[in-house]
């Protein structure tokens, strides 16, 4: 099966790896591959995320099966600046 992992940190001073090691070790345990797709020092509450935006090409694309993501990451809990629910 072939997976993306997205991770999204605020700031430039944090890291993603506490993230991304929890999603590897589920897909590796499972013995698929994966392609990662990180957002660095972007807030949940802006509308463009250069990582997830290629993510959503990809998926458009077809390039994997199934999406991972620790929820609590993905997006701010009001709505963007366009009003679309992120």
């Amino acid at each position: 099966m072939r997976c993306a992992i997205y991770a999204r940190v605020s700031t430039l001073d944090q890291e993603p790896e506490n993230q991304l090691a929890e999603l590897r070790q589920y897909t590796l345990a499972r013995g698929w591959t994966s392609v990662e797709y990180v957002d660095r020092g972007v807030s949940g509450s802006k509308d463009r995320r250069p990582a997830l935006d290629q993510l959503v090409a990809d998926a458009r694309r077809r390039k994997f099966d199934v999406l991972f993501l620790l929820a609590a990451r993905s997006a701010r809990a009001e709505p963007a600046p366009s009003g679309r629910v992120a």
